[in-house]
């Protein structure tokens, strides 16, 4: 099996197990999450986090993001092949995303990436080696890179996390995984 048939046939076998979740799960799971990001030391000191608005199938930070305005919140916006990042400015700012239909922010476009602390990053599968398997359209891959400065944490449900993700040299690692 090639390496784009293995992540391909990892793709599935997660959407299985979330899709395995119940709602109860999957709210208990992201609560705990958010309990230990929030109560995790690169968190604490971050002023600048970029996170994401969940799909239905994602960690559900939304509660860690209306809690904390003491922070600088960043949401990403798919335009065209690449995630242009945004502040968020409260959830009445955000508008249904062209490509996804993920709610994005419409604040003010965020490109000093030197100034961004935290990155929590979604993903389809992780291992504890900072592997990530995501969609499978590269979003992260080239935009994690040019956040130097930041932590870069993978947040996922339990069933998420793998013993080996199959990757490419062009796949970003992560510096730590959060898994429930």
């Amino acid at each position: 099996m090639t390496l784009l048939q293995q992540k391909e046939a990892l793709r599935h076998l997660i959407a299985a197990k979330k899709k395995g979740l119940s709602v109860r799960k999957r709210q208990t799971e992201s609560l705990f999450l958010v309990s230990q990001i929030e109560s995790s030391q690169s968190f604490q000191n971050a002023e600048v986090v970029l996170a994401y608005w969940p799909m239905a199938d994602e960690v559900d930070l939304r509660s860690l993001i209306l809690k904390r305005e003491d922070k600088t919140w960043l949401l990403p916006c798919v335009v065209d092949d690449h995630l242009l990042l945004r502040c968020f400015e409260g959830v009445a700012s955000l508008t249904e995303g062209m490509r996804f239909g993920i709610p994005e922010p419409t604040g003010a476009v965020y490109d000093d990436f030197s100034k961004v602390d935290l990155a929590l990053v979604p993903g389809v599968a992780f291992d504890k080696a900072g592997s990530r398997l995501g969609r499978g359209k590269g979003f992260y891959d080239r935009l994690l890179p040019q956040l130097n400065k930041a932590e870069k944490v993978g947040v996922g449900f339990s069933v998420q996390l793998v013993d080996k993700v199959p990757c490419e040299p062009h796949d970003e690692l992560l510096d730590r995984v959060f898994i429930a």
